[in-house]
């Protein structure tokens, strides 16, 4: 009994170090001023924005038609317009693309938690998308898959 709560602390203890060495790679590896501009960005408008393109679905379609129809369409839209506006200004702020496409990947990891696993390939096609739609070129080399 005692040898097997041995190994399960050691197992424990191992799988706390390799969690802590792996952040620890990943804050290396970003410039001290990549994070601090990351940190400094409200990336929420950015999700959200997402979000309504990611599960928009017939139903909203047609209720939106019928909200055309009586000329309230104006006011959703101007939203969620709004939101694009605010999420494409925050990401504009990220000149180096490295630091952009960190900033993708960190929209995404909190996207990931957010929504359904049939949603998670709209997901990765909207945040790869985004840039462009902001007018920005897309981070070469930015691997935004949710593949692990």
């Amino acid at each position: 009994m005692a040898r097997h709560n041995i190994i399960l602390i050691a197992s424990l203890l191992a799988l706390v170090l390799f969690i802590a060495h792996t952040n620890a790679s990943r804050e290396k590896e970003m410039p001290e001023s990549c994070r601090k501009q990351l940190d400094s960005l409200d990336l929420k408008h950015c999700e959200k924005h997402l979000m309504k393109r990611i599960q928009k679905d017939e139903d909203e379609d047609e209720d939106e038609d019928i909200l055309k129809m009586r000329g309230i369409n104006y006011i959703h839209r101007n939203r969620e317009e709004d939101l694009k506006e605010m999420c494409c200004s925050q990401l504009s702020e990220v000149k180096m693309l490295d630091c952009r496409c960190q900033a993708l990947q960190e929209i995404m990891e909190n996207l990931s938690d957010k929504v359904h696993k049939k949603e998670m390939d709209d997901m990765e096609m909207e945040v790869k998308k985004l840039p462009m739609r902001c007018g920005m070129a897309p981070p070469v080399g930015c691997d935004l898959s949710m593949d692990d």
